[in-house]
């Protein structure tokens, strides 16, 4: 029993010791500006957290965050912000204007692990001067600009590699902290989904309230419910059915087309590459509508006008409809358009993405 009560005592006096706030104090040498403002990042977005006056030179903020997090701090009327992990500690900004991406911070161990990450990345400042001699050399008269291009190509690969390789160690040494949360986020929609869910499940075993455990679980479900739709629309499977309202207001569904040949696509109006396409489009229906081929066109257009107007202009007479909410293109998993796929006549997906003349070559070998 005195064990366990020197235990819960032990953890009562840890938590009373732990800052629940965070004060930062700052000193920016030549700064002219009135106000200074923090942000953190939500959803990959900058959101104000608080704004402080400046008064010679030096500002300050106290406040609180749940978790620690990414915050920046913009000086009012200067591009270039200074970036820091944000935690319940004294911390300290030293810097100048002219160079605010080499602010001194001080008091956050949490920083100085976000410090010691950005500087042993391999590779960083060679990847600069890559940038720099590639975009000269391209710029370049020289007869053998395409071999230099290709030998500084090949050298930026091997150090993106080399830093692809750091991130995913530093990540895996690091499923404990918000550090760690913040890269696996900023990583997450590259990452293949085997690979970050079981790093998603380390870190919300860690940090269950963090904020970008949340985000990064968006991320995972928004990953599975795509891997579902590409399953669920490759050849050979059954197009999944789908309903939605042609300008009249009249509801459609792909299953109504079942006992013909049906081209599922979808496109925009101000989609170039559509909008050329659909010529040939229109001489593959005016060919095979009669022996049994359809068009079921799904516009991801957000103006109805255009939509329409583009419709008229292209001369696309069969069954039209718009998928204004997108629900269809992410069933479908649409990346792009346009993309199109030709059903047979139980509805089953035999071809996907056929332009121009083998269009016309599919439907000759399925219909004549």
């Amino acid at each position: 029993m005195k064990n366990w009560m020197l235990a819960i005592l032990s953890v009562a006096l840890l938590a009373s010791c732990q800052p629940k706030n965070y004060q930062i104090t700052g000193t920016l040498e030549g700064v002219t500006a009135e106000n200074v403002i923090l942000k953190n990042l939500r959803k990959g977005r900058p959101v104000t957290m608080d704004s402080a006056k400046v008064v010679d030179g030096s500002f300050s903020f106290t406040g609180s965050v749940e978790n620690p997090e990414f915050a920046i701090l913009f000086v009012e009327g200067i591009q270039q912000p200074i970036t820091f992990f944000i935690e319940n500690s004294k911390i300290t900004i030293n810097g100048t204007v002219d160079d605010l991406a080499n602010a001194e911070i001080t008091g956050s161990s949490l920083n100085d692990l976000w410090v010691k990450f950005n500087d042993e990345i391999p590779g960083k400042d060679r990847m600069q001067e890559l940038q720099k001699e590639y975009a000269q050399v391209q710029m370049s008269p020289d007869q053998d600009k395409q071999e230099k291009m290709k030998v500084l190509g090949e050298e930026a690969n091997t150090i993106m590699g080399e830093q692809q390789a750091y991130y995913n160690k530093f990540l895996e040494e690091n499923t404990n902290n918000a550090i760690g949360a913040f890269i696996a986020l900023s990583m997450g929609q590259q990452m293949p989904l085997e690979e970050i869910k079981p790093t998603f499940e380390k870190l919300e075993a860690a940090m269950p309230t963090h904020a970008y455990i949340a985000e990064l679980k968006e991320v995972i479900e928004a990953k599975e419910k795509r891997e579902a739709s590409l399953a669920a629309t490759k050849v050979g499977a059954a197009a999944p059915d789908f309903t939605l309202k042609t300008k009249d207001g009249e509801e459609v569904s792909l299953s109504s087309f079942k006992g013909k040949y049906v081209l599922v696509d979808f496109w925009a109006s101000w989609c170039q590459p559509c909008r050329q396409e659909n010529p040939n489009v229109v001489k593959a229906y005016n060919k095979y509508n009669s022996k049994g081929f359809e068009v079921f066109s799904v516009s991801v257009d957000d103006n109805e006008e255009k939509w329409l107007e583009a419709v008229d202009a292209d001369g696309l007479v069969w069954t039209q409809v718009r998928d204004a909410e997108k629900e269809v293109g992410r069933l479908y998993a649409v990346q792009s358009i346009p993309t199109t796929l030709l059903l047979d006549k139980e509805g089953v997906i035999i071809a996907k993405n056929l332009r121009g003349a083998a269009l016309e070559e599919k439907l000759a070998e399925l219909l004549n």
